[in-house]
C-alpha cells in the first residue's frame, strides 16, 4: 500500500482527497493534500494505473463547543416542556370560557395522565440513547456527490412549492385581500391552494436541504457555492410565503430549527444567555404568532379586545391550554373507547389511495365531534401528550410514548456522534419536542417526508466513517510527499 500522504495546515479546514470510484476504501486508503492544479487530478495507484482524485468533505474532525443542557431531550422535557405545561393547565381554569369551551376539562386525573405520558417518553428516550453507543466517528464523503444531492432535493422543493402555489396565479384577488387584511381572507385562500397529496408533501424536503446547508456550512469543510446561496434563499422565500398564505406558521419554525440548531449547538460559547436560550426563544416564537395572527385572525375578533397585545397575548396563551384541554375532555369523554387509531398515524390516515381505504370518513373523526359540542374547532390541537392516550387503550398508549422516545434517543445520539443523519433530523426532531403541549409533531402527517428524506440522503451520500482518534493519527504522523 503506497506511504500516507498529508499536508494538514491545523485542524480548520481538513483537505483531503478521496478516489472517485470507492469512498475510503481500506485497501487503497490514502490521504493527499490537494495540489494547485484544479480537480480531478490524475495519480497513479502501486499497480501504474490511473485514478481520479476529488475534494473529500470531512465531518467531525475538529473540536467544538459542548452541547447546552437543552439540547439533551430528556432536560428539555423536564424543564422547559413539563413547566409550560403545568403552567397552562392551571391557567386553563381561568380561561377555558373565552376560547368557547364548554368547562373545564382539566382534572387531576388528566393532568397526571399527561405527566405519566411525559414519563413514558423520557423512558424511551433512555433506552434509545442505551440503543446507540455514544462515539466520537469522522465522516467523509465526496464534496461532489453532496452537491448533486443538495441541487436535487432544492429543485425537488421548489417544484413542490410552484405546484402549491400555482393557485396563486388566478386567485391573486385573495392574496391582495389577504394582505389588506379582509375578513375571511386567510380562510379562502388557504383553501384554494393546490395540494396534491403526496406531490406537495415534498415541499418538506425543503427541512432537509436547510438542515444539510447548515451542516456542511458550520461542521465542514465543503464550500457553498453562490448557485446553493441563491436556491437557499429561494427556498427561505417559499417558506416565508407559506407561513403567511398557508397559515403555516410551523414551516417557518421548521426552516429556522433546520438552520439554526446546528451552529447554536456546535459554536455557541457557552455564557449566561445561551443558558436561557430556550426561555428566549419563547420571546422569539411569540413575536412570530404575533405577526402571522395578525393577517390571520386579527380582523375577526379586532372589535373585541382593546388593544392587538391584549388580544395576541391571550391567544398565544389560549393555544396551550387549549390543546391541553381538548385533550383532557377527549379523553374523558371518548378516549377510552376509540375504535381505531385517528391522531397519532396522520400521515397513514391522509396517504394516497391507502387513506380512503382505511378511514373512509375523511377529516370527521372522534376528537373533532368532541370539539363541535364541547369546545371550538377553531383551537383544535388535541395536545400531545394525551394523543396516543386518545388513539389506544392505557397499555399500548404507553408503549406508543416509549417508542417515540426511542425514536428521539436514537436521533439524538446520532446527532452527539456528528452523523449525517442526526444533523438531519435532530433539529425538526427538537421542534417537536418543544411543542408536544399542543400537538404530537414526531407521527404527525408533515413529518414523514423529513424522515424519509433524511434516511434518502444519508444513504444517496455514500459516506465512510472511522473513530475520529484514528482519523488523527493517520493525519499527524505522514510525510509531505510520496516516499521514495
Amino acid at each position: 500500500m503506497a506511504p500516507l500522504r498529508c499536508a494538514p495546515q491545523g485542524l480548520e479546514p481538513w483537505r483531503f482527497r478521496l478516489p472517485t470510484d470507492s469512498l475510503w476504501s481500506e485497501p487503497s486508503m490514502s490521504i493527499a493534500s490537494p495540489p494547485a492544479l484544479p480537480s480531478p487530478i490524475v495519480e497513479t495507484d502501486d499497480f501504474g494505473e490511473a485514478r481520479s482524485w476529488r475534494p473529500a468533505v470531512v465531518l467531525g474532525a475538529n473540536l467544538y463547543q459542548p452541547l447546552a443542557w437543552w439540547m439533551d431531550p430528556i432536560r428539555t422535557i423536564l424543564f422547559v416542556v413539563l413547566p409550560i405545561f403545568g403552567f397552562s393547565a392551571y391557567l386553563n381554569r381561568y380561561n377555558y370560557w373565552t376560547f368557547r369551551a364548554s368547562r373545564d376539562f382539566v382534572t387531576s386525573t388528566t393532568f397526571w395522565l399527561g405527566i405519566y405520558s411525559a414519563g413514558m417518553l423520557i423512558l424511551g428516550v433512555v433506552i434509545g440513547r442505551l440503543v446507540i453507543r455514544r462515539e466520537s466517528e469522522v465522516t467523509l464523503f465526496d464534496s461532489d456527490r453532496a452537491t448533486l444531492i443538495l441541487v436535487r432535493i432544492g429543485w425537488i422543493t421548489i417544484a413542490a412549492y410552484i405546484v402549491l402555489f400555482g393557485a396563486l396565479v388566478v386567485n391573486y384577488p385573495l392574496v391582495i385581500a389577504v394582505l389588506n387584511g379582509s375578513i375571511g381572507a386567510s380562510d379562502d385562500l388557504r383553501d384554494s391552494l393546490g395540494r396534491v397529496p403526496g406531490v406537495t408533501s415534498f415541499v418538506q424536503l425543503g427541512v432537509i436541504y436547510l438542515a444539510m446547508i447548515s451542516m456542511l456550512a458550520t461542521m465542514t469543510n465543503y464550500t457553498i457555492t453562490p448557485r446553493l446561496w441563491t436556491m437557499t434563499a429561494v427556498i427561505l422565500f417559499l417558506v416565508f410565503l407559506r407561513s403567511i398564505f398557508a397559515s403555516e406558521r410551523l414551516a417557518l419554525l421548521e426552516a429556522l430549527a433546520s438552520i439554526g440548531i446546528i451552529p447554536l449547538a456546535y459554536r455557541w460559547r457557552p455564557s449566561p444567555v445561551r443558558a436561557i436560550a430556550p426561555y428566549i426563544g419563547i420571546v422569539f416564537v411569540f413575536i412570530l404568532f404575533a405577526a402571522g395572527e395578525y393577517y390571520r385572525s386579527w380582523q375577526y375578533y379586532r372589535y373585541s379586545y382593546d388593544s392587538y397585545f391584549d388580544f395576541i397575548s391571550q391567544r398565544f396563551a389560549g393555544y396551550f391550554s387549549t390543546a391541553i384541554n381538548n385533550g383532557s375532555g377527549s379523553y374523558l369523554v371518548y378516549g377510552r373507547d376509540s375504535p381505531f387509531p385517528e391522531i397519532t398515524v396522520g400521515w397513514i390516515t391522509r396517504f394516497p389511495v391507502i387513506g380512503p381505504i382505511l378511514f373512509p370518513r375523511g377529516g370527521e373523526t372522534l376528537h373533532s365531534r368532541f370539539l363541535e359540542m364541547y369546545a371550538s374547532p377553531e383551537f383544535n390541537n388535541p395536545g400531545g401528550l394525551y394523543a396516543a392516550f386518545l388513539d389506544y387503550n392505557f397499555y399500548l398508549a404507553s408503549i406508543f410514548m416509549v417508542f417515540i422516545g426511542l425514536v428521539i434517543g436514537i436521533i439524538h445520539r446520532k446527532f452527539q456522534n456528528m452523523s449525517i443523519y442526526g444533523f438531519l433530523l435532530y433539529p425538526v426532531v427538537f421542534l417537536g419536542m418543544t411543542d408536544l403541549i399542543r400537538i404530537m409533531y414526531i407521527s404527525d402527517t408533515r413529518t414523514l417526508p423529513m424522515f424519509l428524506g433524511g434516511l434518502a440522503v444519508a444513504l444517496a451520500i455514500k459516506s465512510s466513517t472511522m473513530p475520529r482518534d484514528r482519523f488523527l493519527s493517520m493525519a499527524g504522523h505522514v510525510s509531505r510527499g510520496p516516499s521514495s
